[in-house]
């Protein structure tokens, strides 16, 4: 995926087939080893992401994840303030645009974070758990567990935002209506 950003040319690309040994030849840095944490099993996700200006590579990071896997879409990432703002697994990084240098590194689900996305001034995470309203610096403000994981096998969209609600819909097809609080506005079976 291809994001222009200001001046730069902002590339997130999934690296799944990426070995061990290639990691330090294609990227300036590797998140979270970087920041002094390693990983307890192998990595189910490798993210990258490159910035460049007038086409010199300015700065580059690998995400290594070993939660549920993960992959680049529309809503996988976000960027605002000159942040970027992507899911990796299990995880949630922070990353300044100027360096790719982490401002935090947060798991907001024991499984897997789909999407993240703008809420008034905060942020909501869709996880496959649970959803999770946080603020800039990371800190969740709440998070909902439904009976089930929000993916759906009826094809039905499982996570929207309307205006100021969240709509979510379980894999035993019961749909929530959240308000900006995270408390339950109504509840319905609909399978």
């Amino acid at each position: 995926m291809i994001v222009k950003y200001k001046n730069s040319v902002i590339e997130i690309t999934n690296e799944s087939d990426l070995d061990s040994s290639e990691f330090g030849q294609k990227f300036k840095k590797q998140y979270p080893a970087d920041l002094g944490i390693e990983l307890e099993y192998e990595p189910s996700s490798k993210h990258g992401i490159r910035i460049t200006e007038n086409g010199i590579e300015k700065c580059s990071v690998l995400l290594l994840e070993s939660g549920g896997a993960t992959g680049i879409s529309e809503n996988s990432y976000l960027i605002k303030n000159d942040r970027i703002y992507i899911c990796c697994s299990d995880q949630i990084y922070s990353l300044n645009l100027t360096d790719l240098s982490a401002n935090w590194r947060n798991q907001y689900d024991v499984a897997t974070c789909f999407g993240i996305y703008e809420f008034d001034e905060d942020f909501i995470v869709h996880g496959e758990i649970q959803v999770s309203r946080i603020d800039k610096n990371g800190e969740t403000k709440w998070n909902f567990c439904a009976r089930d994981i929000f993916v759906n096998p009826d094809g039905k969209t499982e996570f929207k935002i309307i205006e100021n609600r969240i709509e979510l819909i379980d894999w035993e097809g019961y749909k929530y209506e959240l308000n900006a609080d995270g408390k339950i506005l109504t509840e319905i079976k609909t399978a």
